[in-house]
């Protein structure tokens, strides 16, 4: 693999129709939906990428040869969507990471989609109707360590600065709660509610939810 920095913003735009254009992710800064992750498992990093053309929107896969991006994927991902979120991120499987998107829902918040590349196309692994505030995936510690694995730990809304927590492992075949990871994870769910509550000391609920994060942890 070519150690030249690769402008991935010329390689999409050169692999797409011209009148195309990039998504945008709704989140600060805007930064435009472009991977570089291994998604087909070969060992190798490919671009993944989502664009807008007429009325409709794609996810696609380049791949190097010799210097040369190659289309290996492309899939509608139905109609023009928002989104807020494009990560790449091993979930369902070590070799060949999965697309995580957060499509951004009439309302309030987004809905979760887990994407793999596979010889036969882009293949969707959940159902609709996952829905958050806010997401972090990461390979989160048990008591054994690290699997190699990622964790999504979804946010969702309950009121005002308050959320529900809950974190998720893909076993074998969809997203399931998971709680070995609770003591890693809610170390940090604890410190976001200790900090609301020094700021809101009059907010009860706030410190509802710290005390039930402090449990979750391993606390008292």
């Amino acid at each position: 693999m070519s150690l030249t920095p690769i402008d991935f913003l010329s390689v999409v735009r050169s692999c797409i129709p011209q009148e195309a254009e990039i998504v945008q992710l709704k989140q600060q800064g805007n930064p435009a939906a472009i991977l570089y992750a291994d998604v087909d498992g070969d060992g190798s990093p490919e671009i993944t990428a989502m664009y807008r053309f007429l009325d409709n929107q794609y996810l696609f896969s380049l791949k190097d040869y010799s210097g040369t991006w190659f289309p290996i994927a492309s899939a509608a991902t139905g109609g023009i969507r928002e989104a807020t979120d494009f990560i790449a991120a091993p979930v369902s499987r070590s070799e060949g990471w999965d697309v995580i998107v957060g499509w951004v829902q009439e309302g309030a918040g987004s809905e979760l989609d887990i994407i793999q590349w596979t010889p036969n196309g882009f293949q969707r692994m959940i159902p609709p109707g996952t829905s958050y505030n806010h997401l972090e995936v990461e390979d989160m510690p048990t008591r054994e360590g690290r699997d190699g694995l990622c964790e999504i730990a979804l946010w969702v809304q309950d009121h005002d600065k308050a959320f529900q927590v809950q974190t998720y492992r893909w076993n074998p075949y969809r997203l399931v709660p998971t709680q070995d990871v609770h003591p890693y994870y809610f170390q940090r769910v604890t410190r976001y509610y200790e900090d609301l509550v020094r700021d809101h000391p009059e907010q009860q609920a706030y410190r509802s939810f710290l005390e039930d994060a402090q449990k979750k942890a391993g606390g008292k």
